[in-house]
């Protein structure tokens, strides 16, 4: 089964994904980097040259890759910040793992993303702005299969061990 970590840019997908990964003894894919790898590009260079759309497109792409991949059929998949608010995306994330929302308050995630956020992520450009887009995509996020609050100051494996706890509870 397939592990998505879902939640807003900074909420700490791709550090405790790593960490979930590491923990379960699992591979690790960051949608991000295969976004990347397909364009042959960094993200804020396909949102500045070709725009959001053709984004999205590298994304559904990239994570159909990921999510058919037989090697990755067990891995932990870091998502991007906005992959489960575009509805095509949310439905191959429930038909293909098990989706966890990281959940940090959004002052903890303003205060990872703060002076690089301008300059690293295309849709981060003041507090204001990122915080309605945050609230935009809360519906989307609640629709997670769990939900991980994650605590200022909560370390990445602290935060890995409490998601395997709650996966093993599943089971």
């Amino acid at each position: 089964m397939r592990i998505y970590l879902v939640g807003f840019m900074g909420a700490g997908k791709t550090t405790v994904g790593g960490a979930l990964a590491d923990r379960l003894g699992v591979p690790f894919a960051d949608l991000d980097e295969a976004i990347e790898a397909r364009a042959g590009r960094s993200i804020r260079a396909v949102f500045e040259e070709s725009g959001e759309p053709e984004f999205r497109r590298l994304e559904w792409e990239a994570l159909g890759d990921l999510a058919s991949r037989p090697e990755l059929a067990g891995a932990v998949i870091a998502t991007g910040g906005g992959t489960i608010a575009f509805e095509a995306c949310a439905r191959l994330l429930a038909a293909t793992g098990l989706t966890v929302w990281l959940n940090p308050p959004f002052a903890t995630i303003a205060g990872r993303i703060g002076g690089l956020g301008k300059r690293d992520r295309p849709l981060f450009r003041d507090e204001t702005q990122t915080l309605a887009l945050y609230r935009q995509r809360l519906a989307a996020y609640r629709r997670c299969d769990l939900t991980v609050d994650v605590a200022p100051g909560e370390t990445a494996p602290e935060v890995a061990a409490r998601i395997a706890h709650r996966i093993a509870e599943r089971r």
